[in-house]
């Protein structure tokens, strides 16, 4: 191609035919820039694809770095709905630690000496953060509830981690100074440590343990909230039509049984003071979601408020502001009850 040209160069220069000669300079100048333009086109088509396969390789990172955080943090909240239990046996002295059967009660007075090491696996997102120029616009609200799960909620999460750590070890050094201490982790058990894990001693550290587990319980229950709509996010984004995995939702699986939890339910039974206690609740459901339907009543204000709960399992569910357990009975289609569960007291409502 280029020995065509120069000889179409060289016979107009030969046959003295300038003018000629001029038009075919500029038209070889215009053919240049134009190869020109067509190879930056391509190369800048080039980038553009690898900018698009590398961000999409760190979203397929963030997913699975959600899928196994989401796994873990449903390990811990299946613990706490647990420790709650034990929490109000705890309250109700209706744990026997006598000899013949303290094996099968030993977790309820062992929990308050335990603490997770949750730490968010983050390559994924720190790999597209490093990337933030190349992030198109339409990244935005994913990128906003990244921001929430690494580093706004991540903070507190593991803010009120360290502290549950440190109320256990304060609770393990003054097991230490027991004289019996060494019995408790050889799994043994005298009269002195019954005594001990019955007084109202041991119930206050029960109850202190719990309300730092509860700070980090909530912002436990947030990252699992957020985590699941960012991954939902991260699929749209890559047009993805598999299935999502099972434990990456927060939506009741049967919206017929799902039903059955909507309306007003009557108070029960209260163990909670008087003053948190409301005679009834109701719940209603909008786009497949069941909603606590709240109002808020003062001397100048009537509002209503329609508070999501998200799925947890089984029939429990939680929200998005308090570490409460959202529980339903449905064994009996004619009588349902609802209790409210949180800090080891169970209120209880039937539905009218």
């Amino acid at each position: 191609m280029i020995k065509f040209f120069r000889k179409i160069r060289q016979r107009l220069l030969t046959e003295s035919k300038f003018s000629k000669y001029l038009l075919y300079a500029i038209g070889e100048i215009i053919l240049v820039v134009i190869g020109i333009l067509i190879a930056l086109q391509i190369n800048n088509w080039n980038e553009e694809r690898k900018t698009k396969q590398r961000l999409n390789d760190f979203l397929t990172e963030i997913q699975n770095d959600l899928s196994d955080d989401i796994l873990k943090a449903n390990d811990i909240i299946d613990k706490f709905i647990a420790q709650d239990s034990m929490l109000r046996n705890i309250r109700q002295d209706k744990v026997s630690y006598s000899l013949e059967n303290y094996i099968e009660n030993r977790q309820s007075l062992m929990f308050i000496y335990e603490f997770e090491n949750f730490r968010l696996q983050s390559k994924g997102y720190d790999g597209l953060v490093q990337n933030i120029d190349n992030i198109p616009m339409e990244y935005t609200d994913l990128m906003d509830e990244l921001n929430f799960v690494y580093v706004t909620n991540r903070y507190d999460m593991e803010t009120f981690n360290e502290r549950i750590k440190a109320t256990a070890y304060h609770n393990i050094d003054n097991v230490k100074n027991k004289g019996w201490s060494r019995l408790l982790w050889d799994w043994e058990i005298n009269d002195v440590m019954i005594d001990y894990f019955q007084s109202d001693s041991f119930k206050t550290e029960a109850v202190h343990y719990f309300n730092d587990l509860n700070k980090f319980i909530l912002h436990v229950i947030k990252f699992k909230i957020v985590a699941i709509e960012c991954y939902e996010e991260i699929a749209r984004l890559k047009s993805e039509n598999t299935p999502l995995p099972k434990h990456v939702s927060y939506t009741y699986p049967n919206p017929e049984v799902l039903a059955q939890f909507a309306g007003v339910f009557q108070i029960l039974r209260k163990e909670s003071s008087e003053t948190d206690n409301q005679p009834q609740e109701e719940f209603i459901i909008e786009e497949n979601q069941l909603n606590w339907h709240y109002t808020y009543e003062d001397v100048n204000t009537n509002d209503d408020f329609n508070i999501p709960l998200y799925w947890h399992k089984n029939q429990m569910f939680f929200n998005f502001l308090a570490p409460a357990i959202w529980e339903f009975n449905n064994k009996n289609e004619s009588k349902i009850i609802f209790t409210a569960r949180a800090n080891g007291f169970w209120d209880s409502y039937e539905k009218e």
